[in-house]
């Protein structure tokens, strides 16, 4: 399924229904791409800056939060058997969408940016500890950075089938490091270990929804292959709600017990040394080949200029340059922001699908559709801005950002449509 899901991504045509898969199926790949480096440092942030029990508690608010808002973009990706760029182009129109794709486009370019830099790091100090060499972080990151765009342009069948073992070994890596990390201080202790206070709840539960906000309205793309509405939850409580438990718990306690915030730190003074680094690389390294990937797509799809390799070339060089900049160092802000900016995306989709009934996804209704549909993306943008500005002036109505940028947008957007139908009456 993840190769179907990884070549299928930019088709225009519905799943075949007899390719349909178990939500539980769907949960796991999602969970599969929920651990990555960008989330364990978030998690080992949050941990120093709340505290395990509070860092813990934000994790929880905003799973939950993530499941909830991941069901209706599930259901809308089973029921229509489309990829979320299609959605998108239904609901915005098809100049609307390459306005969508840029602002993925840019999203999904910062979060290459942070994952290149933490890959450099991770490469810089193994490379310290177990080697002689001195080369300094900058040139890591551009190694780790060009292998990542060769694989990218050349390799991307061969490192996609590579993620299904690096992930699960990933995943037995971590549970080890938990488990050993607790011999060492008991999680009773670490639960009454305060933070720095640097962190509140409401910054917490932004940053973890933050961090998948983005999957979130890409949803259909994998659901469009879940079997029924029941998959759609059982894959959004498993997968957005499970992966993201996992990959920050299993994130923050041993940061809290080694008193260090890099993942190949904590490991080599573990013991794991060489497999630690096996295991880091190999996941980091299909993770970001992943998040260039969809990086090209989304580009494309906004600025049609040049062909694939071109622009998998200049979305590396452009990311690798962030990247060396020290991007990762606003990784909270940039969470915080993605949690504000994408859920109006998809609150238009849920309004236009749930309230307003505009379930006909054809290909001819597209047709006869505008090619940008003024209200879809003027309140998208605009409820992204207003969310944007309640969250920093400290306002909020459901003390959760996104929850606030997703329903505001589903209320102006139903609202302005309502009107605009009176007009037309």
């Amino acid at each position: 399924m993840a190769e179907s899901l990884a070549y299928d991504a930019d088709a225009r045509t519905p799943v075949d229904p007899t390719e349909a898969v178990s939500g539980f199926q769907i949960g796991i790949v999602l969970i599969g791409i929920s651990i990555t480096l960008p989330l364990m440092y978030s998690a080992g942030e949050l941990a120093q800056g709340m505290g395990l029990r509070s860092a813990m508690t934000a994790t929880l608010i905003g799973a939950l939060a993530l499941s909830l808002m991941s069901i209706p973009a599930a259901i809308v990706g089973a029921s229509t058997r489309l990829s979320s760029y299609m959605i998108i182009e239904h609901t915005f129109g098809y100049v609307g969408a390459k306005f969508i794709n840029f602002g993925f486009g840019v999203f999904l370019l910062g979060w290459y940016a942070v994952t290149a830099e933490l890959f450099g790091r991770t490469l810089f100090l193994a490379a310290s500890e177990l080697t002689t060499l001195a080369l300094p972080e900058w040139t890591y990151t551009v190694l780790s950075s060009l292998i990542v765009t060769v694989t990218t342009i050349y390799g991307f069948k061969a490192i996609d089938r590579l993620a299904l073992i690096a992930v699960p070994f990933l995943l037995l890596s971590l549970a080890g490091v938990v488990v050993l990390s607790l011999r060492q201080v008991a999680l009773t202790e670490l639960l009454n270990m305060p933070g720095s206070g640097a962190i509140d709840m409401p910054t917490g539960v932004s940053a973890v929804i933050g961090a998948a906000i983005v999957g979130v309205v890409l949803t259909p793309d994998l659901t469009r292959y879940a079997r029924t509405t029941r998959d759609c939850v059982v894959a959004s409580f498993v997968g957005q709600g499970g992966g993201m438990c996992i990959a920050y718990i299993v994130g923050m306690i041993p940061v809290l017990v080694w008193g260090e915030l890099e993942p190949m730190t904590y490991m080599i003074l573990m013991g794991f040394g060489g497999l630690a680094l096996v295991v880091l690389v190999f996941a980091t390294w299909t993770t970001n080949v992943i998040n260039l990937y969809s990086t090209a797509l989304a580009s494309r799809a906004s600025v049609p200029l040049g062909d694939y390799r071109s622009v998998v070339i200049i979305m590396g060089v452009v990311g690798t340059m962030a990247a060396i900049v020290g991007i990762s160092d606003q990784l909270i802000d940039f969470l915080i922001l993605m949690g504000l900016l994408v859920p109006p995306i998809a609150g238009i989709y849920f309004a236009d699908f749930y309230i307003l009934g505009r379930r006909d996804f054809s290909a001819d209704h597209l047709e006869h559709r505008p090619a940008i549909r003024f209200n879809a993306v003027a309140v998208a943008l605009g409820a992204g801005l207003v969310a944007a500005w309640l969250y920093y002036a400290g306002a909020s109505v459901t003390t959760i950002g996104a929850l606030d940028a997703l329903l505001l947008s589903m209320l102006a957007y139903t609202l302005v449509e309502w009107l605009a139908s009176m007009r037309k009456g």
